[in-house]
């Protein structure tokens, strides 16, 4: 018994050297990205670029190749005039940053969340929570800028249309009712939470206490990446918040998470990327949403490296994880394949959750709005050639959906704790699927075929 002890007691000392060094490390690595982006000065250039920006003044021009169009790949597209086709790559822009813009509201709570929980570690941690803290100033530049240039497009190509009530949004009693018992869920989740975790009160984040205090826990209600667009219920949402708050270890792991999403940033964004280096090499006019998708993705190489050192790396500096922590980010991992990245879209290259009726609904718009000045028989029509037959689209969303498949599995097949099913993105996978696409646009087609009168 006494030999047991011992050999025990050594296995923790050589534990605890070895996470001392890999410590060691990792700060250092956390140190040196910190400076650099401190360093830079993209952040200052999306400042000046958001308050030069007229649409007007960059209304004729594409901002990106054409094929990151709305639109692009399918049999409409191939008919569209030249300023048909210019206002449908405006429009992908837009989409891919309005969807950008939501994932960063979030990402400032939880940089908040996990950075209070880091710093409650020890003073050795406090690099991470400034780089965090810094993230996050850099974060509201970009969605103020991304939703100024949203803003002003929308306006200038859909009209009033764009700004009208999606169908069948409403408030009543029983969303109320939702409401209440989405609460109840969410007490009975927390009270779980604080039993597995017994003994981390430690970690707690103020931030998120703050939040809850005062019921402004609102990325609750956000449409981003995390989020799966407010298809995760409010609960659930809040539930991961807890736990990512409370354990260091769990604390790490969101940013699994979080590299998953910036990753699925930088697959389309690269090629926005490489757009403007090659205009700026031809002295052409430089729209000023091609100069932030450029200036954006070089910040953002800064998150996407802090990302990756905090889900691969830094956990190593921890205890093992409990079953109850593996659990939490399995679950988290397997959310995000099901809800983001297990689908292809045959109109918008990168929307990876499909396509489901509400998308239909926006074509349909944009069909009947001035670009197109569609019937709304013409519109219908287009609306089922476009989302129901194979074509180019469907074919350039699977290369990307392959691509991110790939760049996702090289992160996770490192994390040991993973299950095989996030290990190997397996949801993922199975989402890569042309025909279970068009299949699956057959089915709400015929809903939304019901719907369209309505629409009209």
């Amino acid at each position: 018994m006494k030999q047991t002890t011992i050999n025990n007691l050594d296995t923790a000392t050589q534990h605890s050297k070895q996470s001392q060094k890999d410590g060691k490390k990792i700060f250092k690595i956390v140190e040196n990205n910190y400076r650099n982006n401190l360093e830079s000065d993209y952040t200052e250039k999306i400042k000046e670029l958001d308050r030069n920006f007229h649409y007007s003044n960059n209304s004729n021009h594409y901002w990106t190749e054409p094929e990151q169009s709305i639109l692009y790949g399918t049999p409409l597209y191939d008919v569209a005039s030249s300023t048909q086709k210019i206002a449908l790559n405006h429009l992908f822009w837009v989409s891919q940053y309005n969807y950008a813009a939501y994932s960063e509201i979030e990402t400032i709570d939880y940089n908040q969340i996990t950075a209070d929980c880091f710093s409650n570690i020890g003073s050795d941690y406090e690099i991470i929570s400034r780089q965090l803290e810094h993230e996050s100033a850099q974060e509201r530049v970009h969605i103020h800028a991304f939703f100024k240039v949203n803003y002003q497009t929308i306006k200038a190509l859909l009209d009033n249309q764009a700004f009208s009530t999606p169908i069948g949004t409403k408030l009543s009693e029983y969303h109320q009712i939702d409401l209440q018992l989405s609460n109840y869920q969410y007490y009975a989740l927390r009270f779980i939470t604080k039993m597995m975790l017994t003994g981390k009160q430690r970690y707690d984040s103020p931030y998120l206490r703050k939040l809850e205090e005062t019921r402004k826990f609102t990325s609750a209600t956000t449409r981003g990446f995390f989020h799966g667009r407010g298809v995760i219920p409010s609960h659930l949402v809040r539930f991961f918040a807890l736990n990512w708050g409370s354990s260091p270890f769990l604390a790490s792991q969101y940013y699994t998470v979080r590299f998953i999403g910036n990753m699925l940033l930088k697959n389309q964004e690269y090629s926005m990327f490489a757009y403007f280096k090659k205009i700026s090499n031809q002295d052409n006019f430089v729209p000023i949403p091609t100069a932030l998708s450029y200036y954006h993705f070089l910040d953002e190489a800064f998150h996407t490296s802090t990302s990756l050192f905090l889900a691969r790396e830094i956990q190593k500096t921890f205890p093992k994880p409990t079953a109850y922590e593996k659990f939490l980010i399995n679950l988290a991992v397997y959310l995000i394949q099901r809800i983001n990245l297990s689908q292809l879209s045959g109109v918008v290259r990168n929307r990876f959750f499909g396509d489901d009726i509400s998308g239909m609904i926006d074509i349909y718009r944009l069909l009947k709005s001035s670009i197109f000045a569609m019937s709304h028989e013409e519109a219908v029509h287009w609306v089922e050639k476009c989302f129901c037959y194979e074509h180019e689209g469907f074919h350039q969303s699977a290369q990307s959906h392959k691509r991110l498949l790939s760049e996702a599995r090289q992160l996770c097949e490192h994390l040991d704790y993973l299950w095989p099913a996030n290990r190997e993105m397996h949801i993922m996978a199975e989402g890569g699927s042309i025909d279970k696409a068009v299949r699956n646009n057959i089915k709400t087609f015929k809903q939304f075929s019901k719907l369209s009168t309505s629409l009209n």
